[in-house]
């Protein structure tokens, strides 16, 4: 059955679905890691990230930018009342689950997250006569949008249940992880690349062309395939490889020009097809 597009626009513009894949790669790093489920902070991580976008989506920032409207943007437009109620209703269930929880969560882990995601699109940074957010930082974009994903889907589980986060299979966990979330955050950079020469921030397809930051993503995936724990089971190494296939195969047949579905729900949606593989196939 086709999802009428509007329905379709809503999932993905009011940031449903990359909050629906947040949850899933935590429930993957229960998986992986042989931990019961947690329904509670799986749901926490969904409204955190649902609050986060969307405020983010909302900011005036993203609006005096001198470049062309693009069709989020518009639909962010015409829809922002219903997503202020978003955040403010995502914001508020965070909390409640946070504060409810029988769990202990290092807040100063979860503060200094919470900055970074907030100052991410804040001008805030002095460059010259003006101020520039983080993202605007000379390739620093990516890295931090692997850095706090992977932080919050593999260190705040392992957090949870006391895990020891220096261990070998912990690190090994987030080194693949990362691996795995800056490959995909490139093929965004590919997608805006003219938006971001316009604008004169440097990435990596703005720098080195859309051909080599490809390059560069096929080598993070192939590292992300290839650094499995000694020990893992057959089943567990044939669903991460056809994760990183997969994902191998929407790197390089992204470019600038592809149809927004691409990147929001083809791209994002390897994040949810690993969680599926490893779930299927555990």
């Amino acid at each position: 059955m086709r999802v009428p597009q509007k329905v379709l626009d809503f999932i993905l513009y009011s940031n449903m679905f990359i909050s629906l894949c947040a949850a899933a790669l935590v429930g993957e790093t229960y998986l992986l890691s042989g931990i019961p489920i947690s329904l509670r902070l799986g749901a926490m991580v969904f409204f955190a990230t649902l609050f986060v976008y969307n405020a983010d989506s909302l900011l005036p920032y993203k609006f005096n930018q001198d470049v062309p409207l693009t069709p989020r943007l518009e639909w962010v437009k015409s829809n922002r009342l219903e997503l202020i109620f978003m955040a403010v209703g995502s914001a508020l269930c965070a909390i409640f689950l946070y504060w409810t929880a029988i769990f202990e969560l290092n807040f100063w882990f979860l503060l200094h997250l919470l900055v970074i995601a907030g100052l991410y699109s804040v001008p805030v940074v002095p460059e010259g006569e003006r101020f520039i957010p983080l993202r605007d930082i000379p390739y620093l974009k990516v890295f931090l949008i692997a850095y706090v994903w992977t932080a919050i889907t593999v260190q705040l589980p392992l957090t949870e249940v006391g895990h020891d986060l220096f261990s070998s299979d912990s690190l090994i966990l987030f080194v693949r992880r990362f691996l795995f979330l800056f490959a995909l955050t490139l093929v965004f950079d590919i997608r805006d690349i003219n938006k971001d020469k316009l604008t004169q921030t440097v990435t990596f397809p703005t720098r080195w062309g859309v051909q080599n930051t490809k390059k560069l993503a096929l080598v993070f995936l192939f590292l992300f395939v290839l650094l499995v724990p000694a020990g893992t089971v057959l089943h567990m190494r044939i669903a991460l490889g056809l994760a990183g296939v997969a994902a191998a195969l929407v790197v390089w047949n992204a470019h600038e020009y592809r149809s927004p579905y691409y990147f929001m729900l083809l791209t994002d949606g390897m994040m949810m097809l690993q969680f599926l593989l490893v779930w299927l196939l555990t």
